[in-house]
């Protein structure tokens, strides 16, 4: 059974929605261990809040590294084009938002 096959079961938009929700709260505790390990999790996100513009988007663009590399996989290594799909769609509505909500 081939790697293609055993994937097509994920092909759909709502597994991509799901995961481009996951991956960056994932990749926000991600930033904290890398850049702020001292921090408790409350800290670091009233960090991200009150902070200036360029502290503020260097979190964001690591908390949407997994994503980015998601996409990598599903787009360019499985052919998983529908799960990209939503990957890509809440991966832009979260950039929009946090950008919206640190200013």
């Amino acid at each position: 059974m081939s790697l293609k096959y055993r994937l097509s079961k994920y092909n759909n938009i709502w597994v991509g929605v799901v995961s481009g929700l996951v991956l960056p709260v994932l990749g926000f505790f991600l930033s904290r261990e890398v850049k702020l390990p001292e921090a408790t999790v409350s800290e670091y996100w009233s960090i991200f809040m009150n902070s200036s513009f360029e502290v503020n988007k260097d979190i964001i663009v690591f908390s949407l590294l997994p994503n980015m590399a998601f996409f990598y996989l599903l787009f360019f290594q499985w052919k998983i084009d529908e799960t990209a799909k939503g990957l890509v769609v809440v991966t832009l509505v979260l950039g929009g938002l946090s950008f919206l909500i640190t200013n």
